[in-house]
């Protein structure tokens, strides 16, 4: 099912997606002798995620699985790992195509699969660069290199319309993108990039996790919608897990959580912030034909979607 296809005049629904993560393994260390990993080790791991998926499939319309930016572990390919768990649980899962991380060919054959596979959703992002150099690079090669070769989405999902139209008796993609919901309400330059997405063929967007009172969250969606930006918007709900977790996601992704949220946390840790997580969910679940959405993160573990959603 194409995860737009839930959006219509008529229903009213509200779409809900699921974050899942994609087993991985730690880079090779230089001894490699002195690695204890076996390949079954990343099968029981594999086995989890179909567990996960199973677990959940009854309140999901789909499952996402994200960009991670991470330098020190190998993560399995998105689109591969899509392809199985559909296959394995029939349910419909949403790989992550990352401008950053592969060169145009790379890029057009991950696509080409994932439409040979019966993949009919993709999450297209540019990734935010690795903080490196060329010469460090080409130095150390357990330090990962920023290849965009499509420096725009827009420009990356006008060719995947091309492929699509050059595939006779084949459906449309249903193509996810992100939106930063403050920046499109206040930033004119931003605002034309996400002009430009939807233009090329964008059909639903997933703004990042937000913190703050779901009705001036809103109000700034409404500030969007009245730019003309009509494809629909779902909005990410992330848990977190106490204090000190809430400040490493303010220092690496910027985040605004409020202070006194922040002291609640270290009183409350893990049972807070699933409250957080939960009270956002039904904010907008209560207002669902503005929200019209919601993307949960699971952070590995189903048990957190169960208590956001109850």
């Amino acid at each position: 099912m194409r995860l737009s296809e839930v959006f219509s005049s008529t229903s009213g629904d509200f779409l809900r997606v699921i974050e899942i993560f994609p087993p991985g393994i730690p880079l090779p260390a230089s001894n490699l002798a002195a690695s204890n990993l076996e390949k079954h080790d990343l099968m029981i791991r594999f086995e989890r995620l179909v567990e996960s998926v199973q677990k959940l499939e009854k309140v999901a319309d789909g499952f996402s699985i994200p960009d991670l930016k991470d330098e020190q572990r190998i993560h399995l390919n998105p689109v591969a790992v899509a392809s199985e768990l559909r296959r394995r649980t029939g349910n419909e899962v949403v790989p992550t195509i990352t401008l950053r991380d592969s060169n145009r060919q790379n890029l057009l054959g991950m696509v080409t699969f994932a439409i040979f596979a019966g993949i009919e959703n993709l999450l297209v992002v540019r990734g935010d660069p690795y903080k490196n150099n060329e010469l460090k690079v080409k130095q150390d090669l357990n330090h990962p290199k920023n290849v965009y070769d499509f420096s725009k989405v827009s420009e990356f999902v006008l060719l995947v319309r091309r492929i699509e139209a050059s595939l006779s008796g084949k459906k449309k993609l249903c193509i996810l993108s992100p939106i930063n919901i403050s920046k499109a309400a206040s930033d004119p330059t931003y605002l034309e990039t996400i002009r430009q997405r939807e233009f090329s063929g964008v059909d639903v967007f997933i703004a990042e996790s937000f913190f703050e009172n779901v009705d001036d969250y809103l109000a700034k969606v409404a500030l969007i919608r009245k730019a003309s930006i009509r494809s629909p918007i779902i909005h990410s709900i992330f848990p977190l897990k106490g204090f000190e977790d809430a400040i490493m996601c303010v220092e690496k992704f910027g985040w605004r959580i409020e202070t006194p949220e922040l002291h609640n946390l270290k009183i409350g840790g893990l049972e807070y912030g699933l409250e957080m997580a939960r009270k956002r969910y039904h904010g907008l679940l209560d207002r669902k034909k503005e929200s019209q959405g919601a993307c949960i993160s699971s952070r590995g573990n189903p048990q957190y979607v169960w208590e956001i959603i109850r």
